[in-house]
């Protein structure tokens, strides 16, 4: 049995914006080093003169990580361990050396490496990275929802600053930072690891996910359709000149759509649920597809960048809808979001190759392009409106308020059965009622900081009184009290 309870906001309790924000600049290294490695960047990209050379590439980065969520989705378990966490830090330094190697290889040698050197490269990197979303996406599950939301937008919102400053920087700082953020990223998760107010989300076996939830065949299609549309406008991109002006759009129009992606979710939370929300997508896309099918220049490119936009926002969205269906059905959250992101990978991939295989034979260019995805936008548009779409296989979604009546229910029984076992570990260790009060809050996995909050107590006050029950109890540590409480629970309360 976990050790901890669910972490939720409760009515009149504030959001804790420290943790908020230091989740969100972690996890923000993550989106800025991602942004790089799939848009156009000012040094990776400079030392590479041919156009389908960047596309493959990207191709190659994308399939990596597609390769990389499938294999977390597959073995979501081992991947929820000890080990499996530390798998996916390996995978964090080791798209940090990749990086490293290549990038300052190319420029000591002023010369493109090898087509086989930068594919393993950029498809290690891929899912490198790929293991760095995952971890933060589990640590943010641990979150209150009104938390791993805010905490979620703002990473992608200040993702967009961070890959303007990685692109504006001069050699070798731009490359330097490019390597270094995933390892930063790293350290603060490895620090709200250690944090007192993060209690992790109970473990759901693969199993049991499945026959609880799983995507279904529509809502993946979907996803790799929306890839697919989002990869011709991002490829098109590498036809832009490079510019200062260039990378400031991209940044702008990349916290743009973690901002709209922040509205829906706060104000719109039941169209999440329903996949509904999606459907905002459509006269954006249109307007964006129209005109770069038919102009030149400036407008083009304003068209390409709402494209970004749009990608932002049904990324943010994608994850969002996933972890609150892994929580509403007491599913996996790896395996949901994985397999998600991965129809999103594939998606911007194979966009991505229709780009580069109509480019490069001259069967059609980007405004043709513009044209066939416009055409695969209204089929979308039309698919959705009048089919019925289910996200989750085997699940006819209820509305927002009989899932949590259902939830609710659920947990009162948990909560009731947890309680009892606690007042009892209390009276035989002849608690007083207040230290009683802080053995339940402690029990919870709660912090000191939280606990003269709820009880209106000073800390000082908290401290004694923590002294006082493991005294009593006979136990040094807080791991000592969780193991006590769990063995207790596990026993039936016969230890």
């Amino acid at each position: 049995m976990e050790k901890s309870m669910s972490t939720e906001v409760e009515p009149g309790q504030r959001l804790n914006w420290p943790l908020v924000f230091t989740a969100s600049c972690g996890f923000a290294l993550y989106w800025s080093s991602f942004f790089t490695m799939l848009m156009r960047n000012s040094f990776m990209d400079g030392a590479i003169e041919i156009l389908w050379y960047h596309l493959f590439l990207r191709i190659v980065f994308l399939l990596g990580s597609c390769i990389g969520c499938l294999a977390m989705a597959k073995r979501a378990d081992w991947m929820s361990s000890a080990q499996g966490v530390r798998f996916q830090k390996a995978g964090v330094c080791l798209f940090s050396v990749v990086a490293a190697v290549g990038s300052l290889a190319a420029y000591s040698l002023s010369a493109t490496m090898p087509l086989a050197f930068d594919c393993a490269a950029w498809g290690l990197a891929g899912v490198g990275l790929s293991c760095l979303l995952m971890l933060w996406v589990e640590l943010l599950s641990a979150f209150a929802p009104a938390e791993r939301d805010a905490a979620l937008v703002l990473a992608i919102g200040l993702g967009a600053p961070a890959y303007l400053v990685m692109n504006l920087l001069p050699f070798p700082f731009n490359i330097g930072l490019l390597c270094a953020s995933p390892l930063i990223s790293l350290g603060i998760f490895y620090l709200l690891e250690q944090d007192e107010d993060v209690v992790a989300s109970a473990f759901v076996p693969l199993e049991d996910s499945l026959q609880r939830a799983r995507w279904t065949a529509s809502y993946k299609g979907i996803a790799v359709a929306y890839g697919i549309v989002f990869g011709l406008g991002i490829g098109s991109t590498t036809q832009i000149a490079e510019s200062d002006p260039l990378y400031s759009g991209i940044a702008v129009v990349l916290a743009l759509g973690a901002a709209a992606a922040w509205f829906v979710a706060r104000f719109l939370g039941e169209r999440i649920q329903k996949a509904s929300s999606f459907r905002f997508l459509f006269p954006v896309l249109i307007i964006a597809l129209i005109p770069m099918a038919f102009l030149q220049g400036m407008p083009s490119v304003a068209c390409n960048l709402l494209l970004l936009g749009c990608y932002v926002f049904f990324e943010a969205i994608g994850i969002n809808l996933a972890l609150v269906l892994a929580k509403q059905q007491r599913a996996s959250r790896i395996q949901l979001v994985a397999v998600s992101q991965a129809c999103i990978y594939l998606g911007l991939a194979l966009g991505h190759g229709v780009g580069l295989a109509a480019t490069s034979t001259g069967a059609m260019n980007y405004s043709m392009l513009s044209v066939a995805a416009l055409g695969l936008v209204i089929l979308l548009a039309l698919f959705i409106t009048f089919a019925p779409l289910s996200p989750l296989a085997g699940h006819e979604l209820k509305n927002a308020a009989t899932l949590e009546a259902d939830v609710a229910v659920t947990e009162k029984d948990a909560v009731g059965f947890w309680r009892k076992h606690c007042e009892r570990i209390a009276q035989e260790a002849g608690l007083s009622a207040r230290e009683t009060e802080v053995f339940l809050l402690l029990a919870k996995g709660r912090g000191i900081e939280h606990i003269q909050n709820k009880l209106n107590i000073s800390s000082h006050t908290v401290k004694t009184h923590t002294y006082n029950i493991y005294r009593k109890m006979g136990i040094g540590s807080r791991e000592e009290l969780l193991d006590l409480v769990e063995t207790d629970v596990d026993n039936g309360g016969q230890s």
